[in-house]
């Protein structure tokens, strides 16, 4: 069956610029784990946000890339507010890519 795949922006700083611990980002990345069985880390990304009060935030951040069942999109969204809270952000990227995700085993040998 295929997967719904998801790109989630983790900030790699607080919004005052400082770094957040390395060991808080594994935790959000066992996390992650746990509940998708794997992601990818596709690199470091820097952008930028317009907070609320107008102001221009640019973030350094990590792309993640996550594959789910579609039926699990609500309890995603509930993790990626929980990461939102925890590093005090005022919002976090998350993208529903356009594609599917499939998981192809290796042929089998023959005799």
């Amino acid at each position: 069956m295929a997967l719904v795949k998801y790109l989630m922006l983790l900030p790699i700083t607080y919004n005052d610029g400082t770094r957040i611990a390395k060991a808080i980002l594994e935790e959000i990345l066992d996390q992650v784990f746990v509940f998708a069985g794997g992601y990818a880390i596709a690199g470091a990304a820097k952008g930028a946000y317009r907070m609320a009060t107008g102001a221009k935030q640019v973030d350094r951040s990590l792309q993640i890339w996550i594959a789910i069942e579609q039926s699990e999109q609500p309890r995603l969204r509930e993790l990626v507010a929980d990461f939102c809270k925890r590093l005090d952000q005022e919002a976090m990227y998350l993208e529903r890519a356009g594609g599917e995700v499939e998981f192809i085993p290796p042929t089998e040998s023959e005799g």
